[in-house]
């Protein structure tokens, strides 16, 4: 079995993924592309799924139902793991299947959690722009040593574990909180933590939850007061975890440092890219070969699965 017409909504790579195009065209009879106009333009249209029955998507947009409720989809794709930005209710009532992408991302996003952390300890970034902007010397970037120092894991999941796993090998002490015990992990070495304990004894904390009504401002104007002063707080994954507000009064006063890999609101990105404690990057944690390659293998195979069960 076959689609009749798959859109794929795409990022403007140069150049696009040949392989990947091409190995969706033995699933439908008709493959059309539609490239996101910029980074926050949304530019797929009700009329651009008109007689599609298939919808691959990779840019992270927050989709509203208007987009699909004169469509005819069977199915959408995404390039994602989070789908928390669909009404998934919606699509079920439209009789629509939806599929994520797992694990795909875990050594990535781990590795730039840790890429953070020493960029901040050993001010890397700031040494490098130094001499690249004609200075020299070291007296100005006394950094710190992560061995021997707390991190406190908030969801240990794939992408958590990794962390720790990593944290480990520099001789980090790692406690969690999770909604769930680890107890093959507890028997390593890790130790499960309250969130008020965990936030208490932690110099750094790590968030790697995903986002839902349970999770929504986890660390809230309550319980962030709790950090330690000089705590570094690293979030690779949605800013919906934090309440911003009160967590840009706790950086301004210089309590923390910070490092957020994805502030989607632009004004507030404004606020905080002021302050030189806290340090932002893109939502690039899942940029690197070998995790968009799973992510395109894992994709057609969700592909695959649905028309075998149809």
């Amino acid at each position: 079995m076959k689609f009749n017409k798959l859109v794929l909504y795409d990022l403007k790579t140069s150049p696009l993924e040949k392989d990947f195009v091409d190995k969706l065209k033995k699933f439908s009879k008709s493959v059309k592309i539609v490239f996101a106009k910029g980074e926050y333009e949304r530019a797929l249209k009700p009329k651009d799924l008109e007689g599609v029955d298939a919808l691959i998507i990779r840019p992270f947009d927050f989709y509203k139902d208007d987009l699909f409720k004169k469509s005819n989809l069977k199915y959408i794709g995404t390039m994602h793991t989070d789908i928390s930005h669909f009404n998934k209710n919606f699509l079920k009532e439209k009789g629509i299947t939806i599929t994520n992408v797992a694990g795909y991302s875990t050594e990535a996003v781990a590795e730039l959690t840790i890429s953070a952390l020493l960029n901040i300890s050993r001010r890397t970034h700031e040494g490098m722009n130094y001499v690249k902007n004609g200075h020299w010397g070291f007296e100005k970037f006394m950094g710190w040593e992560l061995k021997g120092k707390t991190l406190g894991i908030i969801g240990l999941g794939n992408i958590g574990k990794r962390v720790a796993e990593i944290a480990q090998a520099f001789g980090l002490k790692i406690i969690y909180f999770s909604p769930t015990r680890k107890k093959e992990l507890e028997k390593v070495g890790i130790k499960y933590k309250t969130l008020e304990i965990l936030l208490k004894e932690s110099d750094i904390v790590s968030l790697h939850c995903s986002l839902n009504e349970k999770t929504k401002n986890i660390l809230n104007k309550s319980n962030l007061k709790l950090l330690k002063h000089g705590a570094v707080l690293l979030n690779s994954a949605r800013s919906e975890l934090v309440d911003l507000g009160a967590f840009y009064e706790l950086c301004k006063s210089k309590k923390i440092s910070a490092w957020f890999e994805a502030i989607e609101d632009e004004k507030i990105r404004n606020k905080f890219r002021k302050l030189d404690n806290v340090f932002l990057t893109p939502h690039f944690g899942w940029m690197t070969i070998e995790a968009q390659q799973r992510l395109r293998e894992a994709t057609l195979e969700n592909i695959e699965n649905f028309l075998k069960r149809s």
